[in-house]
Formats: C-alpha cells, structure tokens, sequence
C-alpha cells in the first residue's frame, strides 16, 4: 500500500492525475476558511522534509516503472502545502530525469514563491496552480488565516517573482468569498494584479463542499460573472461550475483496503482519527492523510465539539 503516492484519480483540471503527496495531514502556511480538508494542524512557514522523500521516490518508481500507468499528470498535492518539504526539488528532478514523459503539475498555495531557493527547487515544473484568494492583506488575514510572519505583500511578490521566472504554464486559482473578497474595490484590485502578473490562465471558484466554517457560502452566479467580466479582457477565465447532478461521493477516490476500512467504520459511529488508526493498525499521519482526502470527496463530515475532532461518513 502507498503512503506518499495515490490515484491516478480524475481532474476536471489534469485528467488523469497521479498525486503526490509530500507533507503530514495537516500541515501549511494557511488556514483558510474553505478549505474542504478542514482545519490546518501543523500552522507553518518553516520546510522541512516532512516526510521521506526516498521513500516518496522509491514509491514513485514503483508505480511509474512497471507498466506505464495512463496518467495526464504527476501532480504535488494531497493534505497540506507541498513546497513545504524542503526536498521538492529532488522529487522534480527525479521525476524529469527518469520519467520525462509524465508532465508535472504543482498545487501550490504559492505563499513560499518569495523565497527564491524555493523558485529555483520548482524549475522543471510544467503546470503551476497557485491560489490568489484576496486583494489586500485584511482579506488575506480572514481568507487564508496565515501562519504567523507571513504578509499579503510577501505572497504577492512570490507570485509576481516566479510569474517572471518560470517557463511553466501558470493557472491562478481564485476563491470567491461571499461578503469577504467580493466587492467592486476588490475586484478591482484582483484585476490591477492580475495584470501585473505573467498567468496563462484564471479558475475561478467558490465553495462546492462544506469548508472550515460554517458561515462560508457559495457566491451567487452574478458575483461570479462580475469576476469574469473584469478579468475576462486581461487572461483567459474559467469558471468552476457547481455540480448540479454529482455523482456519487468520493467515486474519484482511490478505494483502498484502509479507505474501505474507514468508511465502514464511519458508517456505524462517529470516530476520532486516534480511533480509526488503532481500528486499522496504521499510523496516525497516514490515517489523517486518508481522512483528509475523504472529507474533500464529501464522503466524510467533520464534526467539532468541545470532546474533539469526529469524522462521520455522510449517508
């Protein structure tokens, strides 16, 4: 079973992606009030290398060496913010010496582009998904919620930096949130930046799932249009729609012995990710990856109370 590597699972961005994860659930620079894994735990600017990344590579190896799997994309993504391992590099270079043939994409808050050791670790990198979820620091602070020390400007001159830099195809992700990043000042401003930024392409999205507090909701298909008609003229817009039919929960997901496992758990009673660690015999960080990625398919609901943290499978 793979700790570090899963899917492939379909993209409506990548196709047939191949993901990647490099940190512990959940650890990044963000705590942002939609995100659909929930809340982050490890609150951090600091890289490390948050988990081994031979073993990341062995894992790699073993799943592109055999017979070539039909993927579009080798994608860094997964439970937290992948720039924070401080070895991303020599997954990319690995990944571009001995299997050139897969492309590779980063999911990327972008929040460590100002640090130009890191710029240089993302070089080979053909597809970059950065996100850009306000216009000035206050929308900044209530979005994203960052870890102490980091600034709007700090995150605006990364993106700007590596826009310039990077021969990579650059597609700005932008979070719509109702009465936050909304107004006719802020769509300004997003298009004041954007223009000053070398991008290939926006996607424009709002909350699909249940995100980290409870007030967050969708933004009306004439907010979004707002969005559309000041950006559209400088780059290209795409705009996530919402499903109007879904398909079944978490049928992107990777059905694995322990994701069964869990969901059947969940099924019968409310558990804590201690719990469901013990219930499977595996290790806590690996049971929390799982989870994470459950709760984004919307087949797990996160409930919080005052005794701790419940996963419930949603019925």
């Amino acid at each position: 079973m793979s700790r570090y590597v899963f899917g492939p699972i379909a993209s409506r961005r990548l196709g047939a992606s191949l993901g990647v994860d490099l940190v512990k659930a959940k650890t990044c620079s963000l705590d942002c009030i939609y995100c659909e894994a929930g809340a982050t735990t490890v609150h951090t600017l600091n890289r490390s290398e948050a988990v081994p990344v031979d073993a990341v590579i062995a894992e790699l190896r073993n799943v592109l060496g055999g017979e070539p799997p039909k993927i579009d994309f080798v994608t860094f993504s997964g439970a937290g913010e992948p720039t924070l391992n401080s070895r991303i590099g020599d997954v990319i270079r690995f990944l571009k010496t001995e299997f050139p043939r897969y492309p590779v994409c980063l999911l990327t808050n972008g929040c460590g582009l100002f640090d130009p050791a890191l710029r240089r670790e993302l070089a080979g990198l053909d597809v970059v998904i950065p996100s850009l979820d306000a216009s000035n620091e206050a929308e900044f602070q209530t979005v994203n919620r960052p870890a102490a020390g980091l600034t709007f400007a700090m995150l605006l001159d990364g993106l700007r930096a590596f826009s310039r830099e990077s021969t990579a195809k650059i597609w700005l992700e932008l979070f719509v949130v109702p009465g936050v990043n909304d107004s006719d000042a802020s769509i300004a401003r997003f298009a004041e930046i954007v223009r000053s930024l070398r991008i290939d392409k926006i996607q424009l999205n709002t909350l699909d799932r249940p995100g980290v507090l409870d007030w967050v909701i969708p933004a009306p298909p004439e907010t979004l249009g707002k969005f559309v008609r000041a950006l559209s003229p400088i780059v290209p817009v795409e705009t996530a729609a919402r499903r109007n039919a879904p398909p079944e929960p978490g049928a992107e997901l990777v059905r694995t012995e322990m994701v069964c496992r869990i969901l059947e758990l969940t099924a019968k009673r409310e558990c804590t990710a201690e719990e469901l660690a013990r219930e499977v015999e595996a290790e806590l960080p690996v049971v929390e990856a799982n989870l994470a990625r459950l709760t984004a398919a919307g087949m797990l609901r996160l409930i919080r109370r005052s005794d701790g943290t419940f996963y419930k499978r949603r019925a």
